[in-house]
């Protein structure tokens, strides 16, 4: 470990002295301890994206060497990622995909995070909402973005992606909301005491008609 660097067991450490936060203080002093303790969740997801990416690459590169198949090189890190973050498979995935597009291509977007502007939710939906773009169009809106996303609501923050996004590549994004349509669905699952669940994904016309029937 290099000098000035934080280490695995200082972190732990902290972990367990959040638990002797100052409870013996006014509301208004309570107030700033829930803004710091925001800004540390998002300062940590910040975090977890350049450990995963780092995990990512030394465990590609370890099954290049093992003789892995050029195929199956990247298999099982994901679901290594969901296990250390106590997430599903799934959501694994997410963590990583969402990592990989803050460090290589979102790096003002990073920034905010690092700083605590921005939440790891917030961070996602500007991922998500620049999904469809080339590199360097993605870059692009992150690089507009800068410095605009900190104090806005997640309906505002992929607002102002999207809007960033379709100003530089309409078509793609019109693509992505015809297949968008194309995925439309209607599922069922059990929930507790007898009831179910019913949910559908809908184009927000046939969803508002719908709600109106």
């Amino acid at each position: 470990m290099s000098e000035g660097t934080l280490s695995t067991v200082a972190v732990e450490e902290f972990v367990c002295r959040l638990g002797l936060l100052d409870a013996d203080v006014s509301d208004a002093e309570r107030l700033r301890q829930l803004a710091a303790l925001e800004s540390l969740k998002a300062a940590a997801a910040a975090a977890q994206a350049r450990v995963a990416v780092a995990f990512d690459a030394s465990q590609r590169a370890h099954q290049r060497a093992t003789g892995v198949a050029a195929g199956k090189v990247g298999a099982g890190i994901a679901e290594q990622i969901a296990l250390a973050r106590r997430e599903s498979p799934t959501r694994g995935s997410c963590h990583l995909g969402l990592a990989r597009a803050l460090t290589a291509e979102l790096p003002h977007t990073m920034a905010a995070l690092r700083r605590g502007d921005l939440s790891e939710w917030r961070a996602t939906l500007v991922a998500q909402a620049t999904a469809v773009l080339s590199p360097a169009d993605r870059q692009e809106v992150d690089r507009r973005l800068a410095g605009r996303l900190a104090g806005l609501s997640d309906r505002h923050v992929r607002a102002a992606a999207q809007a960033v996004a379709y100003e530089l590549d309409p078509r793609s994004v019109a693509e992505r909301q015809a297949y968008a349509a194309s995925q439309r669905r209607v599922a069922i699952r059990p929930a507790p005491d007898a009831m179910a669940y019913l949910t559908a994904l809908l184009p927000v016309v046939q969803a508002v008609a719908v709600v109106k029937c």
